[in-house]
């Protein structure tokens, strides 16, 4: 099974090449660590997986090479991003 495929089935947790934050990793020391990202169960919406974390987008597309998202700000302006499949690592 695919990357795309097995994110459109939901309830999936996974990294972005490149993509970082400051947090603790498995043995509680802090510094730049991948960022966790966790697909809806409908997999309509890709989130942070953080404690308390309410940050998200929307999913537009679930495109042959990249998944498009977007967001609306506090103003209402839209934001529109895309994730290539090929930088995704499926967290098991």
């Amino acid at each position: 099974m695919d990357i795309r495929e097995q994110l459109q089935k939901g309830d999936v947790r996974f990294t972005v090449k490149g993509i970082t934050s400051y947090s603790t990793n498995e043995n509680g020391e802090y510094g730049k660590n991948p960022k966790i990202f966790k697909v809806s169960k409908k997999g309509d919406s890709i989130n942070v997986d953080e404690f308390l974390s309410i940050s998200g987008m929307n999913v537009t597309k679930w495109g042959p090479t990249c998944v498009t998202l977007y967001t609306f700000d506090m103003l209402g302006k839209r934001s529109i991003g895309k994730i290539n499949y090929k930088n995704i690592t499926i967290i098991k």
